[in-house]
């Protein structure tokens, strides 16, 4: 079985609890590195095919070479694009995009969204691991009609990573300040005494005493959320 990161082992529990009750699923890991996500999947039996996609060769070689090499050739492909673009998606599509600035994902689900149009996004679901910028990738995100459906952290290797998965429904809606900068649903799990989020709260609140200086959104949910945690 192929092992995972501690990160990665995140994103993929965000995949299976999407695939769980989905059907026949295909999983597009988007800038795929060695293939290790996708292999995973195919080897539980989370998806039936997998697609990596890589902007340069060189990593698509390994990933084609990880998936040949396990005997999953047959059920899997290699792309060498950027981003989705020459990946037409379809029903009961999970894609995921981890390890990359929010700015990217965000120029990715856009230009996706052009290419496909929107009704296809209805029945595909996004995991999503932004390496910075959480607060604009998610207010991005309710602005464009996805609603949220978990959100998850984890601790690897000294640093903090969140993983959000959502899915489309054409519904847009505002985030407040505290919500883009913290996660709408890790306020939840805060809230119900989560220790793993409580921990990450506690280092976003030193980060953002910083950034604040800056930042005035990270200001302003800095000062939301210290207001909610007093009542």
């Amino acid at each position: 079985m192929q092992s995972l990161t501690v990160r990665l082992e995140m994103v993929f529990g965000q995949v299976k609890a999407a695939a769980s009750g989905s059907g026949e699923v295909r999983v597009i890991d988007v800038g795929s590195d060695h293939g290790y996500l996708a292999l995973r999947c195919l080897e539980e039996g989370i998806a039936r095919n997998a697609v990596c996609t890589e902007i340069h060769e060189g990593p698509a070689r390994k990933s084609q070479a990880a998936l040949k090499g396990a005997g999953y050739s047959d059920v899997s492909e290699v792309h060498v694009t950027d981003g989705l673009i020459g990946v037409p998606l379809k029903d009961n599509d999970i894609i995921v995009i981890a390890g990359m600035g929010g700015l990217n994902i965000i120029d990715i689900i856009g230009q996706a969204i052009k290419d496909n149009g929107t009704d296809v996004f209805k029945n595909v679901t996004f995991v999503l691991q932004p390496q910075k910028s959480n607060e604009i990738v998610r207010k991005y995100l309710a602005e464009t009609g996805f609603v949220y459906v978990d959100e998850t952290v984890c601790y690897d290797r000294d640093i903090f990573y969140n993983c959000i998965r959502v899915v489309y429904k054409g519904i847009t809606s505002k985030l407040t300040d505290e919500q883009a900068c913290y996660g709408p649903l890790l306020i939840n799990k805060f809230d119900k005494g989560d220790k793993e989020v409580s921990l990450y709260f506690e280092h976003l609140n030193k980060i953002f005493e910083i950034r604040k200086r800056s930042n005035p959104t990270v200001k302003s949910a800095l000062e939301e959320r210290k207001q909610n945690e007093r009542k």
